[in-house]
């Protein structure tokens, strides 16, 4: 039923429909923790509301600095009513204006008043390192940095008293863009406060304009001048809320399928996020319109809808909700998912879970991705050919599936998404890059997710169970392909395919908590399968020959430590930077530049879903290796003595 459900879907999901809603979220200024954003948040409520939620509603959240979702530092709110930069010696023009381009301004900016006291500006022309500026006055100039603001804030504002900064910074990516891929656009660029932070405030420029800057500034320095600017912002940072949207309809049980949107960014961010916020109303919208008109039978379990500032809103809603978040049986995660794939735009993605939190919900992601894709048949009336690039792949980080996903919280959650995107972040991310026909294979997939998994029925197991020995195959000949490629070290092979394997086992065990019944025989048959499968392509079974030792005898002597969290989310550690005091800030700088670098992203928030109170830092380590390639035990000991020393988990003894 599952390709049967998808293929209606498809007949009445609309593009066109998902595009008007992203056209109308675009025109909302959504930084998080703002009045715009809770403009944005009132206007997909009202929209719901008309499409006849009745139960759709604006869930409000303290934004104070006194406030940690969960793991999740909250912060002030912020509202920007005006601001501009011009130019005026040696020459005069406007450099930045909020009301023309939102991201000429950097986001959260202080305000400040300088119309009529004209600011020099000092350029960073030797880097970002302050040991290079010993002899320059700093104090109340504005300060012109070519880096990420990040870099030099700490010293050029809090420390040296610069009144604020301009920049022109691009974060550039191999084959996706460069400095000069796009020079009239604008990064997205923001200060993200910290509790009793100095504030400041800044502007924007693109690479042409910055580049313009930057010879000016250089020739006035040989004259013994700088340029001046003047400037102004009319914003305000206080304690206020942050907002989510949800709207929810109720199946047979009291349980739940949930769909995520990104409702933040500047104006006008089209698909980096308004896309993913416009797919999951419109699937929600059909699953209600296609089980109300009978087409569809009735929901067994409910399907709601979340449309969150990144992260921020995720952790907000989990804090709140408590135990009431077992209900939630899955949920799919929507960020980036209408980009025009000619203008580009990479293949639409489907992430996977983490090997920590085994579930079918990928294999049921992988047999709608597949239907969704049959549209025009091929050379051969059994073959077909797909209108869109797409892929799934292995579990990864940077966005909320990661929160969900924790084997604490335990609710699998895949992501939906797009890359490369040459546009995101960045004020070219514009409507006219939204391709309401990608709109609706994103929506699609949405809707046939949410409606599978809320209505599974014991004939899915079979469809779904060859799906996964597919993907068996798929991940062990990768996995042989990379040793080839000198992409995977030899020695984490047999690892990672029983690490693996047992992932795989224990999904198929997942089944029992969707059907009702006994299909213990079904199940153990299918397990068989997945086990002869991977013997046939290893030469042994890889849970019955022990797999190698790869610590070290110092290593296994020296990290013995367990810890169990104390908290069911996992922990961004470069957000607790401010949090708790320069003691604590002095062990996170320590931690953060010794060892953030060699977990990186994905792996470092997935140390957070092996200290389970059971196992050691070492093993942890080794359980990192086999999923992600990177062994690093000295860098788990030290985060998880950490997290205890901040409070955040404790030892096991």
């Amino acid at each position: 039923m599952i390709r049967n459900n998808t293929r209606t879907f498809l007949k009445h999901i609309s593009g066109d429909r998902a595009f008007q809603t992203v056209a109308e979220v675009s025109t909302f200024h959504r930084i998080q923790g703002s009045t715009g954003f809770r403009a944005a948040a009132e206007h997909c409520q009202r929209k719901l509301e008309r499409w006849g939620f009745e139960n759709a509603e604006v869930l409000s959240y303290p934004a104070r600095e006194d406030v940690i979702f969960g793991t999740y530092p909250s912060f002030k709110e912020w509202d920007c009513k005006a601001a501009w930069c011009d130019l005026v010696d040696p020459e005069e023009r406007r450099l930045a204006d909020f009301d023309a381009c939102a991201i000429s301004v950097i986001q959260k900016s202080a305000p400040c008043d300088f119309r009529n006291d004209p600011l020099e500006v000092i350029m960073l022309d030797k880097g970002t390192d302050e040991a290079s500026y010993k002899n320059v006055d700093f104090e109340g100039k504005m300060v012109f940095v070519r880096d990420d603001i990040n870099k030099v804030y700490s010293w050029v504002v809090e420390k040296r008293g610069a009144a604020g900064l301009i920049t022109d910074f691009v974060l550039q990516d191999p084959h996706v863009r460069g400095r000069h891929d796009q020079s009239d656009t604008l990064r997205y660029t923001s200060f993200w406060w910290k509790p009793g932070q100095k504030t400041a405030f800044g502007f924007v420029l693109s690479p042409r304009e910055g580049d313009r800057f930057a010879e000016l500034c250089t020739k006035l320095a040989k004259e013994g001048k700088r340029p001046q600017v003047k400037c102004y912002v009319d914003s305000s940072i206080y304690d206020g809320e942050i907002e989510n949207v949800t709207a929810y309809l109720p199946g047979e049980l009291d349980e739940e399928i949930l769909l995520v949107g990104h409702l933040c960014h500047p104006r006008a961010s089209a698909n980096d996020n308004a896309s993913g916020t416009a797919c999951v109303m419109e699937a929600i919208k059909t699953i209600k319109m296609l089980t109300e008109t009978g087409e569809l039978a009735p929901l067994k379990r409910g399907v709601r809808v979340l449309l969150v500032p990144e992260f921020t809103g995720t952790y907000a809603y989990l804090e709140k909700i408590g135990a009431e978040a077992k209900k939630i049986k899955a949920a799919f995660n929507l960020d980036m998912v209408g980009g025009r794939q000619d203008h580009g735009y990479g293949p639409i993605t489907i992430t996977d879970i983490p090997l920590e939190t085994p579930s079918i919900v990928s294999d049921a992601a992988a047999v709608i991705l597949d239907e969704v894709k049959r549209q025009v048949t091929g050379m051969m009336p059994d073959a077909y050919c797909p209108l869109f690039n797409s892929h799934m792949t292995d579990y990864s980080g940077g966005s909320d599936h990661v929160v969900f996903s924790d084997p604490q919280t335990n609710i699998p959650c895949l992501m939906l998404g797009q890359w490369p995107d040459k546009y995101y972040h960045t004020s070219t991310d514009t409507l006219d890059k939204v391709d309401p026909y990608i709109l609706s294979r994103s929506a699609t997939l949405a809707a046939s997710y949410a409606y599978t998994l809320a209505n599974l029925e014991p004939a899915d197991i079979g469809e779904l169970c060859n799906t996964g020995l597919a993907r068996t195959a798929a991940y062990i000949t990768d996995l042989q392909t990379k040793i080839n490629r000198g992409a995977l070290d030899p020695k984490f092979y047999h690892g990672r395919v029983a690490r693996y394997t047992k992932w795989r086992l224990a999904s198929i065990d997942n089944f029992a908590q969707w059907l009702e019944g006994d299909f213990t025989d079904e199940l153990e048959a299918e397990k068989k399968r997945v086990v002869a499968l991977v013997k046939a392509l290893i030469g042994f079974d890889p849970l019955a020959r022990p797999v190698k030792n790869i610590a070290t005898k110092t290593q296994r002597d020296k990290y013995t430590l367990v810890v169990r969290r104390k908290k069911s989310v996992p922990i961004m550690i470069d957000k607790f930077v401010g949090m708790f005091g320069e003691e604590a800030d002095a062990k996170l700088h320590e931690y953060i530049s010794k060892h953030g670098r060699k977990l990186g992203h994905a792996a470092g928030i997935a140390v957070d879903y092996l200290l389970d109170g059971k196992r050691t830092t070492l093993e942890a380590a080794r359980e990192l290796a086999y999923e992600f390639n990177i062994y690093a035990p000295e860098a788990v000991d030290a985060y998880a003595r950490l997290l205890v020393e901040l409070g955040y988990a404790e030892e096991v003894k």
